[in-house]
């Protein structure tokens, strides 16, 4: 009984000490956002050592490059000829072929469905007049995929078998994803120069990552017994491995290759920057960098690159899904009784007929192209058309946005705020009103039990008061430390104040608030928009729909592809890297309002049904929050997609710590590359973890999964 009571009256003092830390910390924020020339110069505004921890960097590399030039120089021509040849292949063979075996492999994946989409899909880029450039890339991808391939599955094999090797991997296969893409190019380029081979080894180190966890997942979701079985047998490990485990893993060692292939696209095109070669990924840069100018242009290329993609995927999935069966699985009408070898003599016949005709092929696809290209024009001239015709709207709609949104969440109220944008003055007395409501209105939440609520109101009260970029840095650091111990742990607590002071001390603190602000601000639109359209696909069979195609395409294209509608309507400015941003973050928290509100359990609706609760009044009350670990998981799988596209978004008007690392990549200058690249990775791992924290200690799971 004393031992109990000891028990209990320890947890309530350590419940009372997070209370009383957690109250001196917002009112010791408070008066730093209110009062913050008052405060001490060393915690007003952080130390920066970026200089030389990035001349510490670039000597490293300089004298890496001297010591391992010949091994580097041996690594890149092998790389590079191996493009080239798998280039010169694609080249040689006959357009003609290569849509006929892809419209067959289709067929006897999956049946007639799935070959007259690929089929289609292949024909429309022969005929575009992009097929050279598409095959450019493929190779690339066609070189990238069996390094990325080998990397992945040896690390996933490691992974599942050793416990060590494990707690290492899992670290680095975080940095890895989080990391940003234009960062790996950085220190590639300067180790292995322009062209084909740093888009190449950049992809490998993307793609990398998903074929690992999948195959450590699949090999560890082998069941207990069959091991037992296997070792009573007297199997060796290899054998056991061979004949049991990778059988059982097979199905989730197929979705990581679908996964790796699908990355090593999106990597490749990324790749494009760099320039060195002339593939669809450099098209679609070069027309979008001219705007609505060359919009029939780069949506054209931008059409064959999500066909690409669309193809690649579904091949892949097909064969991940597919049975052991002599045919296509759902096909109909197919002869169980044609020998495959009988196919494969038809596909060389065709591939012979087609090197006959290859000249009279590919006039065809020049006389294509001409009438393509037409179609282009008209594209553009529609597009001007609908700018004269709605600039006023469209710039309407922009500046609005900068002015009552972006700007405020930039710069604060208090800045924002003049006569000649809200047409007023945010006087001393409206702030001082201000601050008591937002006060008093999460004093009143949390004195009614709402803790959560009254903090994240009095938190969003104080950031639109101050800005994200004049935000104090010791508030950020403590907020965010507490936030991980109070939704993690102690231990994670302490990397994320080592994060935090690793992004300070290498000057990037300004910068990683404004990419924060630019994804916070792109966070808020699409829980606005996402979360009605999830509740719509939830609660109506029509919208769900037609809401999942839509998702599926948004999550299947290239990230380049959603700048050009950006641009296109938008040019080249901070609105236009925000609807960027916003298109490709959107779709997991719609995917997951709709999966967490269709898994209520039945019961609790009955209830609240039988207690007389109106529709809405159970999706408020009791539908909501019961999907609400559901909704946080979106929430966290948006907040990385918002940060994967910032780095996008560079090239449309974002700037920050996206901007650096480009600076890094156009200057060759590695050390600035990589600390700003590191510093979005820790932003990502740090908002990962506490969400996911979130959501666990609301009742989700620790895994944001896939949907």
């Amino acid at each position: 009984m004393s031992v109990a009571v000891t028990t209990q009256g320890t947890i309530i003092r350590g419940e009372l000490t997070t209370r009383l830390a957690g109250a001196v910390m917002v009112l010791l924020g408070i008066a730093a956002i209110i009062m913050p020339d008052r405060l001490p110069a060393i915690v007003a505004a952080p130390l920066a050592g970026g200089d030389a921890i990035a001349a510490a960097i670039n000597n490293g590399i300089d004298a890496f490059v001297i010591v391992f030039k010949p091994a580097l120089r041996a690594v890149a021509g092998a790389l590079d000829w191996a493009v080239r040849a798998l280039q010169s292949l694609l080249h040689a063979t006959p357009w003609p072929f290569i849509v006929i075996a892809v419209t067959w492999l289709a067929w006897r994946l999956q049946g007639a469905g799935l070959a007259a989409l690929c089929g289609s899909a292949v024909l429309y880029m022969a005929l575009s007049g992009y097929w050279l450039k598409s095959m450019n890339t493929l190779s690339m991808v066609g070189v990238a995929v069996p390094l990325a391939l080998a990397v992945g599955f040896g690390l996933g094999v490691l992974g599942a078998k050793s416990r060590r090797a494990n707690a290492v991997l899992q670290p680095t296969l975080d940095l890895m994803q989080t990391i940003p893409t234009f960062a790996y190019l950085a220190p590639l380029v300067v180790l292995f120069g322009f062209g084909p081979v740093p888009g190449v080894l950049a992809s490998m180190i993307y793609a990398a990552p998903p074929m690992t966890r999948n195959v450590m997942l699949g090999l560890r979701g082998v069941p207990q017994e069959l091991r037992e079985v296997s070792s009573m047998s007297g199997t060796t490990a290899w054998q056991r491995f061979r004949f049991i485990e990778m059988p059982c893993a097979k199905h989730q060692i197929l979705v990581g290759i679908n996964q790796l292939v699908l990355a090593s696209l999106s990597m490749v095109i990324i790749a494009a920057v760099i320039g060195g070669f002339d593939d669809i990924g450099r098209e679609v840069l070069v027309a979008t960098n001219k705007g609505s100018a060359r919009f029939g242009q780069a949506l054209a290329a931008g059409i064959v690159i999500v066909l690409l993609a669309v193809v690649i995927d579904r091949l892949t999935r097909a064969a991940a899904t597919r049975r052991n069966t002599p045919t296509a699985a759902g096909s109909k009408g197919a002869k169980v009784g044609i020998p495959l070898v009988w196919h494969l003599a038809g596909l060389v016949a065709v591939l012979f007929v087609s090197l006959l005709y290859k000249m009279e092929s590919d006039a065809l696809a020049v006389v294509s192209a001409v009438f393509f290209r037409f179609g282009e024009v008209a594209v553009n001239e529609w597009l001007r058309a609908f700018i004269a015709t709605h600039g006023m709207t469209l710039d309407a709609i922009k500046n609005n946005a900068l002015v009552y949104l972006l700007l405020p969440m930039r710069i604060g109220l208090t800045k924002a705020v003049l006569p000649f944008t809200w047409g007023v003055t945010f006087t001393p007395v409206m702030q001082t009103v201000y601050l008591l409501a937002i006060c008093a209105g999460s004093g009143v939440l949390a004195w009614r039990g709402h803790r959560a609520a009254g903090g994240f109101l009095l938190a969003a009260g104080l950031i639109a008061f101050t800005g994200f970029t004049f935000l104090p840095w010791w508030v950020v650091f403590a907020g965010v430390t507490w936030l991980s111990w109070r939704m993690v742990n102690w231990q994670f607590a302490l990397v994320a104040a080592a994060m935090m002071l690793a992004i300070t001390l290498t000057g990037h603190w300004q910068d990683a608030l404004y990419s924060v602000y630019l994804c916070s601000a792109a966070i808020l639109v699409c829980m606005l928009i996402g979360c009605p359209l999830g509740i719509l696909a939830a609660k109506f069979e029509i919208v769900s729909r037609i809401m999942r195609p839509l998702n599926d395409t948004l999550q299947s294209i290239p990230l380049y592809i959603f700048l050009i509608p950006a641009v296109a309507l938008f040019q080249v400015n901070e609105f236009s890297a925000l609807v960027a941003i916003v298109l490709y973050a959107i779709v997991p928290i719609i995917r997951y309002t709709e999966h967490g509100l269709r898994h209520v359990p039945p019961t609790l609706i009955e209830a609240a049904r039988a207690n007389g609760c109106s529709p809405l009044q159970r999706l408020l009350l009791i539908e909501l929050p019961v999907a609400r670990p559901a909704i946080l998981l979106g929430l966290n799988q948006t907040v990385l997609f918002a940060l994967a596209m910032l780095i996008i978004a560079v090239l449309v008007g974002a700037r920050g710590l996206a901007e650096q690392v480009n600076i890094g990549l156009r200057d060759a200058d590695t050390g600035l590359g990589v600390t700003a690249g590191l510093s979005m990775a820790f932003i990502a791992i740090i908002a990962d973890r506490i969400l996911r924290g979130w959501a666990t200690r609301l009742g989700g799971t620790d895994s944001a999964g896939q949907l």
